[in-house]
């Protein structure tokens, strides 16, 4: 069975700590507040210590992002109490953020199930923080523990945990993984990103004593601290003297900017921080301006409020570039710049030309790279790529560029080149390109058809027209033209028009339409068998029938929690399960794709283990202790260990008891 893969989280507030760190040391965090994301009037009233919660319904969704390419980061969770509804969305949450960072390090993560009071949402703390280990990117700083196994590339404090967390069991939850949350209830994937993005290290450790202000502990800021700037001072926020009221009045100014350079370049004002006045405990310094970003933002998940109603789940490019400038090693599509390279001259023969275009980028998704229409196999940054048969008309030309496996990681350069000037004097000119129906995505095929009205002024003929590969008569200089069996994959679509008896007729229209969205995706599956109870496990497996219609291109496919390839294409396929219990009780559970979790199985898996067998002596499992056993036994006489073969009495070593033990039995029946 694969194990939960799940990320990090922690809160946001005052932090108690035991002080005296050595070098390299890890520094103990307890008591820590979480995030009063909402009423935090209300909630120091109570003396409340984690997220609480709006009882105002506000339905906006922010989806989450695209999984950036398959994540090599470990994050293993210990449920306490937790109800497997809760585990599974938990665990969505955790596939999101495992999408979007990288650690050589597995990150480990507590999660208890508990009451926490009235509205009260979750709370988290790290576990540890850390200075002055090897890796650290600054002296005299600390890290969250999860942040700083990163960079030192081992576990720092293997004997703890990284990140605890504490979720309320008396919240009227939505579990649901679509964003589409009824009235009344608080999104649960949203409020484990919220808190997992604290843990992580969206923390600092700014405190305020009536109006006296302290930052860092033991005499060191967090790694979070040494990024914030002051607007109202004009510097660093570390410039002001701690213990004093020049400190305190910044953390109340309502003038906190994040100062990070890959922070300051996901968006286009410097991100603000949450500096309201009166201070609020849990709330102020570690989340961004509510102000600034409201619900439905990209970058709402860590302002300091939630309200019913409201899904978001997607960290956002301003906390992704904020992790960046701490220090993460942040995963994600980017193109960074498109430039112009060589470009031929006009062919008198065709009226058309060559252009090179480089491209620059990070971490490219699988699938192709589309550059104006042109499909590339990615072969690495920098990557340069040969646009041909391009119109030798004079005009600037704009280049867009995207991935196949993320439309969303794209760039476009405006009049990047400008095309030759016609060296043919032309035979024909297309005179318009009318887009007309368009047909839905066909469920059986996954295509659609295109019908387009072309017009063209002739000097000489030019026989029939070739549009993107299909052949059409031209009658009256009008080309009726409908193209069929194209994708339906809701990208936009390139014209490319010639002639079969004028090569030096030939156009391309760019963006000429978009085509519908894929046909809706749609996962049954079907229990075939169940398998027998293996005498040396213990265990049995399954097989299960998985029939997918137009299955998403990127994520995984998680049946029952076994994170499974997705199907490439449409089909019924078998799929083998091992690994559990036979214990004579029910079982059951469904599926669900991680980048389309409205795409799940539209009924669970249901089966009854079969019931317990053990038979030890028989070691090949045929059924009969006999002579092939004896020979596996020998075979690892001396073996020592839990996993050695041949261990009948299961005293970790295979010797002269366990020959006798088999002897005992031979040629029994099992």
């Amino acid at each position: 069975m694969t194990p939960s893969l799940v990320p990090h989280r922690l809160v946001c507030g005052l932090l108690a700590l035991f002080l005296g760190l050595t070098h390299a040391s890890a520094q103990k965090m307890f008591g820590l507040p979480a995030s009063s994301m909402h009423n935090h009037t209300h909630c120091d009233a109570v003396g409340c210590d984690g997220l609480v919660g709006i009882p105002e319904d506000h339905f906006h969704f922010v989806p989450a992002p695209n999984q950036r390419r398959s994540s090599n980061t470990d994050v293993q969770v210990t449920y306490s109490n937790f109800p497997p509804v809760a585990q599974s969305a938990f665990q969505y949450a955790v596939n999101i953020w495992a999408g979007q960072i990288n650690s050589p390090v597995a990150i480990e993560v507590e999660a208890t199930w508990t009451n926490l009071g009235a509205n009260i949402l979750g709370s988290a703390s790290p576990a540890t923080i850390h200075r002055n280990f090897s890796g650290a990117l600054a002296t005299d700083v600390y890290y969250p523990a999860a942040l700083a196994n990163q960079l030192a590339e081992s576990d720092l404090q293997s004997s703890d945990a990284d990140i605890t967390c504490n979720f309320g069991s008396d919240v009227n939850w939505y579990f649901g993984l679509d964003g589409n949350v009824p009235p009344g209830a608080y999104d649960f994937v949203t409020v484990v990103l919220h808190e997992l993005c604290h843990g992580l290290g969206l923390i600092g450790s700014a405190t305020l004593a009536g109006n006296t202000g302290f930052v860092g502990q033991s005499g060191s800021p967090f790694v979070y601290d040494t990024f914030i700037n002051d607007n109202n001072s004009g510097g660093s926020l570390l410039d002001l003297n701690n213990g004093t009221s020049s400190l305190g009045n910044a953390l109340t100014g309502g003038g906190l900017v994040w100062s990070g350079p890959e922070g300051l370049a996901a968006t286009t004002a410097p991100p603000g921080v949450y500096a309201p006045n009166p201070w609020e405990p849990g709330a102020s310094f570690s989340h961004l301006r509510e102000d600034m970003y409201l619900s439905g933002d990209a970058n709402a998940l860590m302002t300091p409020n939630l309200n019913t109603g409201e899904a978001i789940h997607d960290p956002g490019p301003i906390v992704m570039g904020m992790f960046s400038d701490m220090g993460w090693g942040v995963q994600g599509c980017g193109i960074a710049a498109i430039l112009a390279g060589a470009q031929s001259s006009c062919n008198t023969e065709t009226n058309t030309y060559s252009q090179q275009v480089i491209l620059i980028y990070d971490n490219a998704p699988p699938g192709l790279l589309n550059v104006n229409g042109s499909l590339f196999t990615v072969t690495g940054s920098p990557q340069t790529v040969s646009l041909n048969n391009l119109p030798s008309d004079g005009a600037n030309v704009e280049v867009t560029a995207y991935f196949t496996g993320d439309p969303s990681c794209a760039a476009t350069q405006a009049a990047l080149f400008t095309a030759p000037q016609s060296c043919s004097g032309g035979t024909c000119d297309l005179i318009s390109s009318t887009i007309e129906t368009q047909t839905p995505c066909d469920p059986l095929d996954g295509t659609y058809t295109q019908q387009v009205t072309l017009q063209f002024a002739f000097s000489t003929g030019a026989g029939d027209v070739d549009v993107n590969g299909q052949v059409f008569p031209v009658s009256n200089n009008v080309a009726n033209v409908t193209l069929t069996g194209l994708v339906a994959d809701g990208n936009p679509v390139t014209l490319l028009i010639t002639f079969t008896e004028d090569n030096a007729c030939g156009f391309a229209v760019f963006d000429a339409w978009t085509a519908p969205e894929p046909c809706p995706c749609s996962l049954e599956l079907t229990l075939e068998t169940v398998g027998e109870c293996l005498p040396q496990t213990g265990e049995h497996e399954i097989d299960i029938l998985v029939a997918v219609t137009h299955p998403p291109s990127t994520g995984m496919l998680n049946i029952g929690d076994n994170l499974i390839d997705v199907p490439e294409t449409t089909g019924t396929y078998l799929i083998t399960l091992d690994g559990f219990s036979s214990n004579g009780t029910p079982n059951s559970f469904g599926g669900y794709f991680t980048n389309l979790p409205s795409c799940s199985s539209t009924q669970d898996v249901t089966w009854t283990a079969p019931d317990p067998c053990s038979c030890p002596s028989d070691i090949d499992g045929d059924g009969i202790v006999g002579v092939s056993d004896t020979l596996d036994l020998l075979a690892n006489f001396g073996c020592t260990g839990s996993s050695c073969i041949g261990d009948i009495d299961g005293d970790d070593i295979v010797g002269v008891s366990d020959i006798l033990e088999l002897l005992s039995l031979f040629g029994s029946d099992c």
